[in-house]
């Protein structure tokens, strides 16, 4: 009976949680009513009945005002299968929990900007089965808190269309999605993934949130949490300044195919989850990139 009514739900919000002008990253959907723990309790459960894969959960920052839950969907894995290795970096979807002055927000990670950002030109072949997915999220969200029915697009003052974003960079000279960066490389998939994962078990500056892998493929996709001096605590108050937070940006993605593992280069990555971050906020995160790269790097030997 729960699955019916969240798929009638479904059917209704379909064509208003992208609603407005221009594509934006993150979708808000209001306040649950209900604490933080009890907000990932519940959404976990209901998600998980629905169909949904709950992947991992964390609190960015470290940040107890902070959650985000990450989630997949096998018609989703499936459909990134079909696509070049790439596609694997778009395994996870991301859900927040935001305690903001006495009110417990719920924000999504837009699949339809993150997907044609991602994805790029592949977009249009899995397009269907994300809309439907997202269309579920929203469902489930809604069923679950019938407080939480604002779905206002944020994120971004620009109106980004879906060409826009299949081509993002921002701004002459900076990295597209595809300048994403090789950080090691194995004698084979299955000594890449081990050694990843016992390094996540030992590491103080990085802990695993998530894996997960693509059906068919020597492809595992990672949220890895930083930690430490140059960790999300050091750069997330410095560029997550807005009323509205932006935290299904994280975990970071590391991505193996086959014999290699990659990230996605931190001047793309950030700046697509911060579209808006002006060039003098820019330099106060100059070393970022590097860091998150030194952060990563770490675990790929």
């Amino acid at each position: 009976m729960t699955k019916i009514f969240i798929f009638a739900v479904s059917l209704l919000t379909a064509s208003v949680v992208y609603a407005g002008e221009g594509l934006q990253p993150y979708i808000l959907f209001g306040d649950s009513g209900q604490t933080i723990e009890e907000t990932n309790k519940q959404l976990s459960a209901a998600l998980t009945q629905g169909g949904f894969e709950v992947l991992g959960q964390y609190a960015p920052a470290e940040s107890p005002d902070r959650s985000v839950i990450a989630v997949s969907h096998p018609e989703l894995l499936k459909a990134l299968s079909a696509l070049r290795a790439s596609a694997g970096f778009f395994s996870a979807i991301r859900i927040g929990v935001i305690a903001d002055s006495g009110q417990t927000l719920i924000s999504l990670q837009n699949p339809e900007y993150w997907g044609n950002a991602y994805l790029q030109d592949e977009y249009q072949t899995a397009e269907a089965v994300i809309g439907k997915i997202s269309s579920e999220i929203a469902a489930t969200i809604q069923a679950t808190f019938p407080s939480a029915n604002l779905k206002q697009g944020y994120g971004s003052t620009q109106e980004f269309t879906a060409e826009d974003l299949r081509g993002y960079h921002y701004m002459f000279g900076m990295p597209y999605f595809e300048d994403n960066v090789l950080i090691g490389e194995f004698a084979s998939h299955q000594a890449a993934v081990a050694a990843i994962e016992k390094n996540l078990q030992t590491s103080s500056t990085s802990s695993k949130v998530f894996s997960r892998d693509l059906p068919g493929k020597e492809i595992r996709l990672f949220g890895v949490a930083l930690k430490g001096e140059t960790g999300e605590a050091n750069f997330v108050p410095i560029i997550d300044i807005s009323s509205q937070k932006h935290v299904t940006f994280l975990p970071y993605e590391l991505l193996v195919i086959g014999k290699e593992v990659r990230m996605l280069h931190g001047r793309f990555r950030i700046a697509l989850s911060f579209p808006d971050l002006t060039m003098g906020t820019f330099t106060k995160i100059m070393s970022t990139p590097g860091e998150i790269e030194d952060l990563l790097s770490a675990l790929s030997k």
